[in-house]
């Protein structure tokens, strides 16, 4: 008999994610490669950070970060050039991201990416932006 059980915690996220992505590695022909750029200070401190990987064709790009010092320089646009480029040679020819409306959506748009999908009212008065970019 089984007994339904509230757990809350990081542990059963865990184990859920393995799980699925033990179960869809059977059905995908495409590994994950990880791929990721950064520029660090003299102290070797993050100021500009990116990272992602490249799946069969396509280039999913999960995280960018830059420091508010950082910001206007073209540091975040050399990173997402260094990453698309990899993922190119990789054989990626499509990049997938996704961006909030306070976060860097006119960035993405500027170096060609298209929002294909958007939340709105995510999660109560915001936007959630789904773009993407053949590369």
């Amino acid at each position: 008999m089984y007994q339904l059980t509230a757990d809350n915690t990081d542990a059963l996220n865990s184990a859920l994610r393995t799980k699925i992505v033990e179960f869809n590695a059977q059905h995908f022909d495409a590994q994950r490669v990880p791929l990721g750029y950064k520029f660090v200070d003299e102290k070797g401190c993050l100021i500009v950070g990116v990272s992602g990987s490249v799946f069969g064709n396509w280039l999913m790009i999960n995280w960018l970060w830059c420091s508010d010092t950082a910001r206007g320089k073209g540091l975040a646009g050399k990173l997402l050039n260094a990453l698309e480029l990899a993922a190119i040679e990789l054989g990626a020819n499509i990049a997938q991201l996704d961006t909030l409306d306070f976060q860097a959506k006119p960035f993405y748009e500027k170096r060609g990416h298209v929002v294909k999908y958007q939340l709105n009212n995510y999660p109560h008065s915001g936007t959630r932006y789904f773009m993407e970019k053949t590369l």
